[in-house]
């Protein structure tokens, strides 16, 4: 499966629905000319990119440099040079350059960071601090999820050493699309693979008997199976990964079998749906992104990927937002699939889990 970074969604999303578009071509989401060190990207100062987030949330990548490193400068020549993936990063990121041997004072989260040493070749508090003592250069970091009353953020991700384009991108799909949210960056990185580089998955995918929300909603209401509704778009990365790797999984598939109809949503739709006695019609409304009958289920606000859990009448049970990894995959659909949520909570039921 052909992968290229592309298009910017053509609306103002919240942050967590602004995501890659993975096709054989990609036009508009090309980056301007190179700077002197052949970089596409829109490099900013830290206090700016602090300053931008805190108006407009986005992911921040800070990339660790310094004067002598050749490995940093060829990473600025080649990736940060690819006009797709600079144009994407200018779009849906908050790039930051920072010399971690540096002489400037810098604030961070409040706190003021100083140089060491006004020497050559000493490494800047903040650089020490940031990156756990770990000083290869260049090492990117990825923030995101800043979290005001803990002063922190949700994600803090270190990747060391030079990132060539196919390294990067996981990387950064995985930073913006949330998926840090419910999975270790190893497993989705692992799942990743398989889902854009395996094709033996196809004949595995055929397997799963997917009903559309037309299909699923106008039947008479079955009695004895639960419906799970997977709510994605054809632009989501991670909506892909979770199909072709979650849900055929041979940890998840037996059980999703039989226990579950599966209902195959996508948030785009101009399908007009009939969903417990009210017609919900095809295309936005006010102006709002989606299906209208996203809005019904999510209450909280649509969240791409998403599942949500029904019970055998259609009467929405849970909506669990963002990428779902087999294995917690499967713990939720047991906690629901043989009723335990009944009787135990969430925190009660996954305590036993590791």
């Amino acid at each position: 499966m052909k992968k290229v970074i592309g298009r910017k969604p053509d609306w103002p999303g919240r942050l967590f629905f602004t995501v890659l578009l993975l096709s054989g071509v990609s036009l508009s989401l090309r980056a301007d000319n190179p700077d002197s060190e052949g970089s596409r990207v829109h490099w900013m100062r830290l206090d700016e990119a602090l300053a931008k987030n805190e108006k407009e949330p986005r992911p921040i990548i800070i990339d660790f440099y310094t004067d002598w490193c050749g490995w940093c400068k060829k990473m600025m020549k080649t990736t940060y040079a690819n006009e797709n993936l600079s144009g994407y990063i200018n779009n849906y990121f908050y790039p930051v350059k920072f010399n971690a041997e540096g002489k400037d004072t810098v604030e961070f989260l409040g706190k003021k960071y100083l140089p060491v040493s006004d020497k050559p070749r000493i490494p800047h508090e903040l650089a020490v601090h940031l990156l756990n003592n770990k000083l290869v250069y260049p090492t990117t970091l990825f923030l995101n999820g800043y979290n005001r009353e803990k002063n922190q953020f949700a994600l803090n991700m270190i990747a060391g050493g030079y990132l060539e384009e196919s390294k990067l991108e996981p990387l950064l799909i995985f930073s913006l699309e949330n998926a840090f949210r419910n999975s270790t960056y190893e497993d989705w990185q692992q799942n990743y693979q398989e889902a854009f580089f395996d094709t033996s998955l196809d004949r595995k995918l055929d397997s799963l008997k997917w009903l559309s929300p037309v299909e699923a909603f106008s039947r008479r209401q079955d009695t004895t199976r639960m419906k799970i509704v997977f709510i994605h778009t054809s632009w989501c990365n991670s909506c892909k990964v979770m199909m072709r790797t979650s849900f055929i999984s041979p940890l998840v598939f037996p059980y999703l079998k039989a226990h579950f109809d599966l209902v195959d949503f996508d948030a785009d739709t101009k399908d007009t749906i009939s969903y417990k006695g009210k017609i919900y019609p095809g295309g936005t409304v006010s102006g709002q992104p989606f299906h209208p009958l996203i809005h019904e289920l999510c209450k909280k606000g649509p969240m791409i990927p998403g599942i949500v859990i029904m019970d055998k009448y259609d009467n929405i049970a849970d909506m669990i937002p963002f990428y779902l990894p087999p294995d917690l995959l499967n713990r939720v659909l047991v906690y629901y699939g043989d009723g335990i949520n009944k009787t135990r909570s969430w925190q009660e039921y996954s305590a036993g889990f590791k």
